[in-house]
């Protein structure tokens, strides 16, 4: 993909389409909604949609005569940090947007992603990133519990979701790593600004103005991957949550640590399909036998055009497959699996052997799709099978007395150490009975409420 890109801006090809803006955030796609399959309730959470666009149209109606050209201002677009992103909108080319393209392209022209070291979910962490909204951002959810997938209460009573309780919960989480010397960079909404307590002594705290319609942002596993140096934006798979990888964006620059691709458009026989790309669908695992990058299909899972985007950039020894998730219709916190990270336990290396636990309920464990790469296609195989080609040995996990949400949702600090919910107490005595692993509890029910737990509130940075 970067091969093709970086000849766009030498040649300046690009430069007399940069009047079509508005049509490269706005493109004549075709929106594809699963709703309108169903019987007719008159109220279920959100569901995705697919959107394509047909590749005769960038020329016909965007009058964009070369798709590389398309394609390039897509991702120049999608990099963009939320403050330059709105000055764009608002103002056109600036100066301050020709230097971004050029320090990316400076990027690109020096980035090898075929010899990047590429980290395993159990690789050790010693840096962690979360994000806390205040309520001005929270204050759109209650009364719109259903819409935002958000429970009204915690489990223990208490009304959700307020900057306070959340707060709290990242806290909780912060203080647990520091006893395993992990920093923290914590980015808060500039509302929270002189309000809240002082933070543990391994918290670095920074300031941003979080637009106020993504109160969900603080599942900062979700905008973006980080399994080598240098960070992939994704594409949240709903309209609730588009704009957040906009935000992350200007994290990652605040911290020096500028994301290289987003995942955008993938090109797929005649039609461009956006790609869904949510960091809480991937386990990059990496055993003696081989690398494998494991990403949930379901409700907000990766699409064809998610595998087309990774098979373009990641190396040709990363195999890719597809773990089919159970969905929902209207009761998202009883039956269905949002991610691969509520179903998937992965411990990693314990004493030579590679351990995972999972809910064989809400997950696919008898059939895996492998994509392709060379045919762009997907083969069927056995779940148990390839668990086997990388020496991962599966468990079940006990459900009894859990949280759905939080019950397999662990981060992994790596040498068997796992930050996990509190409130799972038979999952958690499980794992420390059955595979010696160091359970470090916290209690989080306001970021459980919201459908998540650990894993999804934290990102590592590397």
């Amino acid at each position: 993909m970067i091969n093709k890109l970086v000849p766009i801006f030498e040649e300046e090809k690009w430069g007399e389409f940069i009047d079509k803006v508005s049509l490269v955030i706005r493109p004549p796609a075709i929106r594809l909604k699963y709703e309108e399959t169903f019987k007719g309730y008159p109220n279920i959470p959100p569901q995705p949609y697919e959107e394509i666009i047909n590749i005769t149209d960038i020329k016909d109606k965007m009058e964009i005569p070369d798709l590389d050209i398309f394609l390039f201002l897509d991702q120049v677009i999608g990099l963009l940090p939320n403050n330059l992103y709105w000055k764009l909108i608002n103002e056109g080319w600036q100066e301050s947007h020709y230097k971004f393209v050029s320090r990316l392209v400076y990027l690109w022209k020096r980035i090898d992603l075929s010899k990047e070291k590429f980290y395993p979910e159990d690789h050790p962490k010693t840096r962690i990133m979360m994000i806390s909204p205040s309520d001005k951002q929270f204050s759109i959810v209650r009364g719109s519990w259903l819409e935002w997938v958000w429970r009204e209460n915690t489990r223990n009573g208490k009304k959700t979701p307020y900057a306070s309780g959340w707060i709290e919960d990242v806290y909780s989480i912060s203080e647990a790593l520091s006893e395993y010397s992990v920093a923290v960079d914590l980015f808060l909404d500039q509302k929270l600004m002189n309000t809240i307590d002082e933070p543990p002594k391994n918290v670095r705290t920074y300031y941003i103005d979080i637009p106020p319609d993504l109160p969900k942002i603080g599942y900062t596993r979700d905008q973006s991957v980080t399994w080598m140096g240098k960070p992939i934006i994704g594409n949240m798979a709903l309209d609730i949550r588009r704009g957040e990888e906009r935000v992350i964006n200007e994290v990652y620059h605040m911290i020096n640590y500028t994301p290289v691709l987003r995942a955008g458009w993938s090109r797929v026989r005649s039609i461009l399909v956006r790609s869904k790309m949510e960091g809480g669908n991937f386990f990059l695992i990496k055993t003696e036998k081989g690398t494998a990058l494991f990403t949930g299909i379901g409700v907000r899972g990766s699409n064809v055009g998610t595998f087309k985007f990774l098979a373009d950039f990641l190396p040709e020894d990363i195999e890719l497959y597809g773990v089919p998730l159970s969905g929902y219709v209207r009761h998202w916190d009883i039956t269905g699996s949002v991610h691969l990270d509520v179903v998937f336990t992965y411990l990693g290396d314990l004493n030579g052997i590679y351990y995972a636990v999972i809910d064989p309920m809400r997950i696919g464990m008898y059939s895996i799709l492998r994509y392709d790469r060379v045919n762009e296609s997907f083969e069927v195989e056995h779940f148990g099978a390839v668990a086997k080609k990388y020496g991962i040995v599966l468990d079940e996990a006990p459900r009894r007395g859990g949280s759905p949400i939080t019950m397999a949702n662990a981060l992994n600090l790596g040498k068997g150490r796992l930050v996990v919910d509190s409130f799972n107490k038979e999952m958690n005595r499980y794992l420390e009975r059955e595979f010696g692993v160091d359970v470090i509890e916290v209690d989080i029910p306001h970021i459980e409420a919201g459908g998540g737990g650990v894993r999804c509130a934290t990102r590592e940075l590397y």
